[in-house]
């Protein structure tokens, strides 16, 4: 067998496709006439495959004839923090006044709240979200008697019925490959339709590279056209805290996975009181670079108590698995308490070590439960989660990451009624380990390298060689075969 490194077919932005890395293409991708184009896409012409994309160009046309400014409404996560810095900086740049609005939603409950616009949004403003809103009837009802504009850009599962909004720039309104788009991307998209000079702007970039791996949406369409944007970027470009993300990017230029990258950098910035998360607008705005690197370090030291403090939960929410959930192939668990932003990253981990699609409830505020869950396999957690919309007061995400909160009802009364939802699920949450080839020899692991980033839905290749399955791993300095039924995520 000629190595990859001397068998080139096909040629991409970083080299090379090897012979063997097609033969793992035409396999993840059978129905296709052209694999290769699927698995890495050309530019996506968006103003024309997004809807109401001109809705908000006309939006923005009209805002500055008649004055106002722009309300930046985004989710706090990194996502949506994202999100707003590419807002700001393209809006900003254009000449607008934009205010970003950033609930927490330890305190404040999913969706477009009155109390956090009330004497920010004005009539005559445009009220923009991004990551956000696509479930907010009540919030943009609000903004509507007001007098103000209302353009929703989101990625999340719709439910009927929609917000009266003057547009909504949604991909799940298209479908696939849209559907696979971060919020982040959604408003990046939409802005350089309308403002094209702003384009493969090194800053934009690695904003949407970080809201995309840290999302979890799946590194497919669109999202590999981004990302491969990202990896052509000079970051000696970049100052301040830009910058140092970076430099903190694993293997940028070579390969990557998520895993590796939130481990790096999202772990690092991490999530609830105290975390990076409060004031990353902030630091990617800051082109110090001294006083970022500072900060950085300050963050990577505060991450290692974080993890500690994981362990500890983990290991607790490890006993109170629910039986009867594992029994239908998932995990649901209800902890007393959870430290502020850890049951995202809690319900990641079990997800990821389980290979389960999992649920984490706790108690917040009284009688109110939170819930935050993960998916795994053909689970789509958002879809299981509205689906129950009667039950919570607030229910949104998508596919691979939802949450929800419930008012007036007991643990015992939602554990009952999650479980019955469970059971007429009709999806497998425990899918079976993927094979890409079958060999006689396992070949050089460097040949499929020229298909990273891996991660969510394109999963390291896996090849099975006798009756062993052997999966690529991936490392900054070195790549391996090692034997494993684990999905590779």
């Amino acid at each position: 067998m000629r190595s990859g490194k001397f068998a080139p077919v096909k040629k991409r932005g970083r080299g090379r496709i090897t012979h063997l890395a097609c033969k793992v293409l035409e396999k993840r991708f059978p129905d296709v006439t052209d694999s290769f184009e699927e698995w890495l896409p050309s530019r996506p012409d968006w103003i024309h495959e997004l809807p109401d994309i001109d809705i908000l160009q006309r939006e923005l046309i009209e805002l500055k004839e008649r004055g106002g400014k722009i309300v930046l409404y985004g989710h706090d996560d990194m996502d949506g923090i994202t999100g707003i810095y590419i807002g700001m900086r393209i809006l900003e740049g254009e000449g607008y006044t934009v205010v970003p609005i950033m609930p927490r939603r330890l305190t404040d409950d999913y969706g477009l709240l009155p109390s956090r616009m009330e004497g920010v949004l004005l009539p005559g403003d445009l009220l923009l979200t991004v990551d956000y809103g696509c479930s907010a009837v009540h919030g943009v009802k609000w903004a509507l008697d007001l007098g103000a504009r209302i353009v929703i850009t989101d990625h999340h599962t719709l439910h009927y019925p929609l917000p009266p909004a003057h547009g909504m720039i949604n991909p799940q309104r298209v479908g696939p490959p849209a559907t696979y788009m971060a919020g982040c991307s959604v408003l990046y998209a939409a802005l350089i339709s309308i403002y094209p000079e702003w384009e493969n702007n090194p800053e934009l970039l690695i904003a949407v590279a970080l809201g995309t791996v840290s999302d979890r949406v799946p590194l497919l369409g669109w999202n590999r056209y981004l990302l491969e944007e990202f990896r052509k970027v000079n970051i000696d470009k970049l100052e301040g805290g830009l910058a140092v993300l970076a430099e903190a990017w694993p293997a940028r230029e070579t390969a990557w996975t998520g895993s590796m990258v939130r481990h790096a950098i999202s772990s690092v910035i991490g999530k609830g009181e105290g975390s990076g998360i409060e004031f990353l607008l902030d630091f990617m705005m800051d082109d110090n670079y001294k006083r970022c690197r500072k900060i950085w370090k300050r963050l990577k030291k505060s991450s290692r108590r974080r993890a500690h403090i994981l362990s500890e939960i983990f290991s607790e929410a490890i006993k109170n698995r629910d039986d009867q959930a594992s029994a239908y192939g998932m995990n649901l668990v209800y902890l007393d308490s959870i430290p502020d932003g850890m049951g995202g990253t809690l319900a990641s981990k079990l997800s990821r070590i389980t290979h389960r699609g999992t649920i984490i409830v706790s108690p917040r505020d009284g009688d109110r439960l939170s819930g935050e869950a993960r998916s795994y396999g053909d689970w789509d957690m958002a879809d299981f989660l509205v689906s129950m919309g009667d039950v919570f007061t607030s229910a949104g995400g998508h596919r691979m990451a939802a949450g929800f909160s419930s008012e007036g009802i007991t643990w015992g009364e939602l554990r009952e009624l999650l479980l019955s939802k469970m059971t007429s699920y009709p999806v497998d949450p425990v899918p079976m380990p993927h094979i890409d080839l079958v060999v006689d020899e396992l070949p050089d692991p460097e040949e499929f390298l020229c298909l990273a980033p891996f991660g969510g839905e394109f999963l390291p290749p896996a090849v099975k060689k006798d009756t062993m399955r052997y999966l690529l791993n991936v490392g900054e300095s070195s790549v391996s075969w090692f034997i494993t039924e684990e999905s590779g995520d």
